[in-house]
């Protein structure tokens, strides 16, 4: 094989200068600096003409075209800036017979960038049946292996950065998913080829130079990560070198890309083989076995790489890139491993939740049970007190008022005794009945005028004045049970009044309070007696029957006693209806003031 600088660039074959060379060849040996094209030529001797030859060239850089003769075999699509990319692309023809002759001369023309070390790949001419197994092996190697790779990285790199997306805690996938799609930048610098979208090829080299660079601290970072170890300072170091060279692939001029790509790369291969063996010694410290597997196989394929690298191996330089995908395929092993062990514990956890569900709810059922339980001895209770306080507070209102009147007449007629039974017995419906049906009053003169007339008689018997101040309208509006819980106080306070006072005036009066609220007041000259004392002491039912009654209707009772007047007011509140009385001011007082019976 002889080579030849083309001088004036003119494509015309030069006439001199010729020089034998060994291929694969890089004519920068020959003529440092030179970047105009170059003609190699192959002078050969068909034994047999009449049968057809192949021919294969395994790389041409960076563009070029073949002639057979004089007859032109092939031509790249651009032999001008932007050039074709075929420096990683092999080639093959089936030379036609018809442009064959007994001496033959083969012309292949290329040209070179000043960013890529120019120069012909090997030449292979000889029958099909020997460059075609020759051709496709190099196809293999070029190609197709790169593109798998490429594959590869790019479906890991999406998987875990959708894992990553998903789960952000999940900083390893991240780190992970990074270094793929970095790692697919600079896989994609290979198989390309053209220059497009960008006007220049030597773009696409920085560009995946970049790549490469920041490959490495984003390695590093997953490593750590992965393994769980950490390391602040050497992470900026790492991180910092990989800024600096990915500056200097965008600034450097173009003749010395090549020369960085060689030192990036050399760099790179030292750091990940300084991070395998980190992760070694630490998984050997923490003696875990996944850790300890991943580490024994990436030492041993980083080695294995920058022995490659080095030369130091007689193994194919495609086969040693090969390291990479192979050590991201036993990643995403460990780390679907990983994935797969975190799945098991979440259903492990699902299923101890499930059954702590089903106890927790079993026990609920109980303890709602039980409080259904209490609930219902408690409506029972609350009910046998109510009727309790009922009893006390009307029936033995009424009893109370028949005993005073037999012990203070001179015995009773049938009729009499026949009407104390009528009105007992009328009482006691009342309590049966729960007073579930209360009539609508249409004013507290009619409210309490069954009240009155229980207790007027009986009061002018015993000689007690009494006086009663009732309005003629409500000051608001007031629910059934709200006057029927001061009715039965006013009976238990009257009772008292006859049963423990002796007092000889009474007066019972209803007044208006504010925010439509409403008082009932009580009041006598009897002896009095220790109010804080009898409430503390708890002996009397009706005492405590009245506090309850007006508490539990949201209203409030206040008893003020002393020797020679005694007097209890109960003020509930009420909704606004009806004009206003004035608040404190006795309603209407002539209406129905006076001595009873007068």
């Amino acid at each position: 094989m002889l080579v030849a600088p083309e001088r004036a660039g003119d494509g015309v074959r030069p006439l001199e200068g010729w020089q034998p060379v060994t291929l694969p060849d890089l004519w920068q040996r020959h003529w440092p600096g030179f970047l105009g094209p170059v003609w190699y030529r192959l002078d050969w001797q068909a034994d047999c003409p009449a049968e057809p030859l192949a021919l294969n060239i395994s790389r041409m850089v960076m563009a070029g075209e073949v002639w057979l003769n004089d007859d032109l075999i092939w031509r790249d699509e651009s032999l001008v800036e932007p050039l074709s990319r075929s420096w990683n692309l092999p080639r093959y023809w089936l030379l036609p017979v018809s442009s064959q002759r007994e001496a033959n001369t083969l012309w292949i023309r290329l040209v070179g960038s000043e960013h890529a070390a120019p120069g012909l790949g090997t030449v292979r001419l000889g029958g099909s049946e020997q460059v075609w197994p020759e051709y496709r092996q190099q196809l293999l190697e070029q190609r197709e292996i790169i593109f798998v790779s490429l594959l590869i990285s790019l479906v890991l790199g999406v998987l875990f950065l959708t894992f990553w997306l998903i789960r952000r805690q999940e900083r390893t996938f991240g780190w992970f998913a990074l270094a793929s799609l970095l790692w697919s930048v600079g896989l994609g610098n290979m198989l390309v080829t053209t220059a497009w979208p960008f006007t220049n090829g030597e773009v696409w080299d920085r560009l995946s130079q970049g790549a490469l660079a920041l490959y490495c601290p984003v390695f590093c970072m997953f490593i750590w990560s992965f393994g769980g170890m950490r390391f602040a300072r050497l992470g900026r170091v790492v991180w910092a070198g990989a800024i600096l060279f990915t500056v200097a692939a965008v600034l450097v001029p173009q003749m010395y890309i090549g020369q960085l790509q060689l030192i990036s790369a050399f760099a790179l291969r030292l750091v990940l083989f300084v991070v395998a063996m980190q992760l070694l010694w630490h998984a050997h410290r923490v003696q875990e076995a996944r850790l300890m597997l991943f580490g024994v196989f990436m030492s041993a394929l980083s080695i294995y790489e920058f022995l490659a690298f080095m030369g130091w191996l007689d193994v194919t330089g495609v086969y040693a890139a090969l390291s990479a995908p192979a050590l991201s395929m036993v990643m995403f092993l460990v780390l679907a491993t990983r994935f797969a062990s975190s799945l098991r514990r979440i259903e492990r956890f699902n299923d101890e939740l499930q059954a702590t569900v089903d106890s927790t709810r079993a026990e609920l059922i109980q303890t709602l049970q039980r409080e259904h339980q209490l609930e219902a001895d408690n409506i029972r209770l609350n009910e046998r007190l109510r009727l309790t306080h009922d009893l006390h507070d009307g029936l033995g209102s009424s009893l109370m008022r028949s005993i005073t009147r037999i012990e203070h007449g001179e015995g009773l007629k049938d009729a009499q005794f026949l009407s104390v039974l009528k009105t007992l017995r009328s009482d006691l419906r009342d309590v049966i009945d729960g007073s579930s049906v209360v009539p609508a009053w249409q004013s507290p003169q009619e409210w309490l005028a069954p009240v009155r007339r229980r207790f007027i008689d009986l009061f002018d018997d015993l000689g007690i004045e009494s006086h009663w101040n009732l309005p003629e309208h409500w000051p608001g509006r007031f629910t059934p049970p709200q006057l029927l819980a001061l009715t039965r106080f006013l009976e238990e306070a009257l009772t008292n009044v006859l049963k423990h006072a002796g007092a000889t005036r009474l007066d019972v009066g209803v007044r208006a309070e504010a925010e439509n609220g409403l008082s009932l007041w009580i009041r006598d000259d009897g002896r009095g007696f220790e109010v804080d004392a009898v409430l503390a002491a708890g002996t009397g039912v009706g005492m405590s029957s009245m506090r309850m009654r007006i508490e539990r209707m949201g209203g409030r009772l206040r008893i003020e006693s002393r020797p020679g007047e005694t007097l209890l007011t109960a003020t509930l509140q009420g909704e606004r209806e009806g004009s206003r009385i004035p608040e404190g001011v006795p309603l209407n007082r002539s209406a129905a003031d006076g001595r009873s019976g007068s």
